[in-house]
């Protein structure tokens, strides 16, 4: 067998087995509901003898009380709204810690996006080999909850972090009701598209075919959101069934959760990716629930791993624009394009303007119709303020909407050397896709060809988020589009600032870092999960708080690490 297709079998969920049935349709790939999704056409391939598989499983429920989790999986009824396999979204629930809570969590993750490409430029999305690919790669990390169980404790390599139920360790947040939307659009959260029939080929000379193609991700948090409110303020809200332990025996029962429609706080949590969507579509999940009849309450938002340098910073950099960077104060000019000796001749058009590029094509595809506005899918605010001026493609770049237009309060987090790839990505370096391709002395050895983009090194990396960190604080309030009026939708909100220097990417979802890593500023301590406490009664607007690594003063004590002797050890930032 090849390489390639164990991996691809490797890759398939492991639970088979249950069926699960939808009013109208059965749980088979035989049923019109089912036969043209990715997730039968991977059955197909891997069982070719019949009989095939449920394609939605239903996991078994716990047996011993060793297998209750705090987490239970509650399933969408929408069956209009899909993964991008086809399979049906699910959202995992764990009620409040204790009385009764009106105030909310809702939690998403990151990881890949693909859309369906117009490969043969007949403008019609008929390609659907990128999603496929995803698929085959990483697939039970987003795009299927076929292989997803009844109760989980959402652990991530080092603990759940914010969504502990642990009051010992979680004081506050255990005290939400927490809700994690679980990933399966494939598009960071924002899809509202249906592409039927797309084409794609199977690797190692496998059979080409068709499958319906669902990026869906914005369509089901919307519903999720709506599953919450239940029948509405001052009533009962989702009602799901559970297990819980009776002695030593598992016993189902019922919950009850208030009506999010009631909720007094509503904590939306995006890490990498997701704080990508959320900086898209918050204001639009905001907006959805200040309608609802009864709502009051206030939404909030934390952007975990989502503050690299944006290239509107780069003027800081480019001699012609700004003899030093810390001299003036040009990230809220929307000055695009440049030179710098770093990036050589530099334009944010070039990569969110162009129709090659993936970011343009990403946000098309992922339209539900054609026809549609691209602030469906994008800033809402953002794009009605630059029709005006005929510039919406800077809409698409997720760090111009953080500077001028998202006006929900939000708290942002950036590790100076978190090595995922869309950041610090050591050993190669921060990859500069808005550089200009050239002959850089790095092409060779990092990408294996003569011409690529350029990069920037940990030190260079580390510069351009210093210098794009002070000068956000200092004119956010005073220069930004909200602030000026020209995005009347604002005014700005309040805004914390998260910044160790730590190399670590999973941040808010893990123990260490949110449990452990702190930053000393002015002699005074700050844990990660303090600085989100305090972030989440703070004041609404008007507040800028910023926890930053090398800026007054301020270093990173990070999270312990266990030494060889057994001993552990907490590591303070490199000055």
């Amino acid at each position: 067998m090849p390489v390639g297709t164990r991996k691809w079998f490797f890759a398939l969920p492991s639970l088979l087995c249950g069926g699960l049935a939808f009013a109208g349709t059965s749980n088979s790939c035989s049923d019109p509901y089912w036969n043209n999704t990715l997730r039968c056409k991977a059955l197909t391939y891997l069982f070719p003898t019949p009989p095939l598989p449920a394609p939605q499983p239903v996991p078994e429920p716990p047996t011993s009380v060793g297998d209750i989790k705090a987490y239970t999986r509650v399933d969408l009824d929408d069956p209009s709204i899909r993964c991008l396999d086809g399979t049906r979204p699910i959202i995992y629930v764990d009620r409040a810690v204790g009385d009764p809570s009106n105030r909310w969590l809702i939690s998403m993750t990151g990881g890949g996006a693909c859309a369906a490409r117009d490969a043969d430029g007949n403008g019609s999305l008929e390609d659907g080999q990128d999603c496929l690919n995803g698929y085959l790669t990483d697939q039970t990390q987003g795009s299927s909850t076929a292989s997803a169980d009844a109760m989980s404790s959402l652990t991530d390599v080092d603990g759940s972090g914010i969504l502990s139920a642990d009051p010992a360790r979680n004081p506050v947040f255990a005290h939400y009701n927490r809700i994690r939307i679980q990933k399966c659009g494939y598009d960071r959260h924002s899809g509202r598209a249906t592409h039927p029939g797309v084409t794609a080929t199977l690797p190692n000379g496998g059979p080409t075919f068709t499958y319906d193609l669902y990026n869906h991700g914005q369509k089901i948090v919307l519903e999720a959101l709506d599953t919450l409110v239940g029948t509405g303020s001052g009533q009962a809200g989702l009602q799901y069934s559970t297990w819980v332990a009776d002695g030593s025996s598992v016993m189902s029962t019922v919950e009850t959760l208030p009506s999010i429609a009631d909720a007094t706080q509503i904590l939306f949590v995006g890490h990498s990716a997701a704080a990508h969507g959320l900086y898209q579509n918050i204001d639009r999940y905001a907006a959805w629930l200040r309608a609802l009849p009864g709502f009051v309450g206030d939404v909030r938002v934390v952007h975990d791993a989502q503050f690299q340098p944006a290239v509107e910073n780069e003027a800081a950099f480019d001699p012609s624009q700004n003899p030093d960077p810390w001299l003036h104060n040009t990230l809220f000019d929307q000055r695009t394009s440049g030179h710098t000796p770093l990036t050589g001749s530099y334009d944010s058009a070039q990569y969110h303007a162009q129709g090659s590029s993936f970011m343009v094509q990403d946000y098309l595809a992922w339209l539900q119709s054609p026809s549609d506005s691209l602030d469906t899918v994008l800033d809402a605010s953002c794009v009605t303020t630059h029709a005006a001026t005929n510039d919406t493609w800077k809409c698409r770049d997720r760090l111009h909407v953080r500077l001028h237009h998202e006006t929900t309060p939000a708290l942002i987090r950036e590790d100076y050397l978190d090595p995922n790839r869309d950041h610090n990505n050591a050993p190669d370096g921060f990859l500069a896709l808005w550089g200009e391709i050239a002959a850089h002395a790095h092409c060779n050895a990092i990408f294996g060809t003569s011409v690529c983009i350029p990069v920037f090194s940990a030190i260079e990396y580390r510069e351009r988020l210093m210098v794009q960190a002070e000068h956000f604080r200092q004119g956010y309030f005073t220069l930004s589009e909200l602030a000026l009026g020209i995005d009347p939708s604002g005014p700005p909100a309040t805004v914390f600032l998260w910044m160790p220097n730590c190399a670590d990417h999973s941040g808010v979802y893990s123990d260490g870092q949110f449990l452990e890593t702190s930053i000393k500023k002015y002699g005074i301590r700050t844990r990660y999960r303090e600085f989100l406490e305090q972030f989440a009664v703070a004041p609404s607007h008007g507040v800028m708080n910023t926890q930053v690594d090398f800026l007054d003063g301020a270093q990173s004590i990070c999270a312990p690490l266990l030494l060889l002797d057994g001993f552990e050890d907490s590591v303070t930032s490199p000055p």
